[in-house]
């Protein structure tokens, strides 16, 4: 799927409700499919390495992991990529929001695990970008008010 395509289903699907965090959630199951459909194993939503500090949209897990909690935790060995995911792009000022994204990376790294950003959609001027944050960024679509989405190549 490209990530206009991947962003369009889910569009699609947000108009069902009325409810930020359902669209939120709705972003992150969407991705996790698009993922295994590439063969890719992904963790379930809302996840946790152990001795980081922080919840992740979703992890890839290595090959033979075993979460504990009913797959919620993760060893640090267990996780190869943590993955922060943005239905709308940076929230807030973009200085504040690079620099709490790019913490908890720093945390996860810290621990050895990967970490990528993954925005559904975005405005070019504003989105992270690999040299803002630091670390691999993959903006879906670029939104052009009026217009409809473009897909970003991503």
């Amino acid at each position: 799927m490209t990530g206009l395509e991947i962003v369009t289903s889910c569009v699609a699907a947000c108009e069902l409700a009325d409810c930020n965090k359902f669209e939120g959630h709705l972003a992150v199951e969407i991705l996790r499919q698009a993922l295994a459909d590439e063969g890719i194993a992904a963790s379930a939503r809302d996840v946790f390495i152990q001795g980081v500090p922080v919840e992740w949209d979703l992890l890839v897990p290595r090959v033979g992991a075993s979460p504990s909690f009913n797959g919620l935790l993760y060893e640090p060995t267990e996780a190869k990529v943590a993955i922060e995911v943005k239905l709308s792009g940076l929230c807030g000022t973009k200085a504040t929001a690079l620099s709490t994204i790019r913490g908890k990376f720093e945390h996860a790294q810290a621990a050895g695990v990967h970490c990528v950003y993954i925005a559904f959609c975005d405005r070019q001027s504003g989105c992270a970008t690999d040299e803002s944050l630091g670390f691999p960024c993959f903006n879906l679509t670029w939104s052009h008010k009026p217009k409809p989405r473009a897909d970003s190549g991503d």
